[in-house]
């Protein structure tokens, strides 16, 4: 064996030992799966802020999934990872949840789970001006006005 082909085998048996996580105490003793109802209380408020959850809609579906996890019916792997992909691929987001939601459920159907994730009412997103049936405020809609009447002028020179 040359020279070469010994510092290769080296440097690649360094970069395996270096970038292959150990399998022995990874470290990984958050396991929802063995917790009290107390500490199933505390991870379900840990996910609606971390989540940046706003509606009652939201809040209901992450207790949803924590009762899932609390029944043993999905795998807390799931939950984390799908937090873990919007907090990697958005970082910059005001609204995770958006992300987790999505996230979650195609995840749950690669691993044929899909059954286990409650339904969630997107129409609490949509708006047609107003949001949730709450009129748009009246310094928005002055706002509003004044916009359109400076593109009016601006049009008319």
């Amino acid at each position: 064996m040359t020279n070469i082909a010994r510092c290769s085998l080296l440097l690649m048996a360094c970069f395996a030992i270096i970038l292959l996580p150990p399998v022995i105490g990874n470290g990984d003793d958050f396991l929802p799966e063995s917790f009290t109802n107390a500490q199933f209380v505390e991870y379900e408020r840990k996910l609606n802020a971390l989540l940046k959850t706003r509606a009652d809609e939201e809040k209901k579906f992450v207790n949803q999934i924590v009762m899932q996890v609390k029944l043993g019916k999905i795998p807390s792997r799931l939950v984390s990872t799908s937090y873990q992909w919007g907090r990697t691929k958005r970082p910059n987001t005001n609204y995770p949840f958006i992300y987790f939601e999505k996230v979650i459920r195609i995840q749950a159907k690669a691993m044929k789970l899909e059954k286990e994730i409650p339904p969630f009412d997107y129409s609490i997103y949509k708006s047609d001006g107003q949001s949730n049936g709450v009129a748009q405020s009246a310094a928005s809609q002055e706002a509003t006005t004044k916009r359109s009447l400076f593109k009016l002028r601006s049009s008319n020179r």
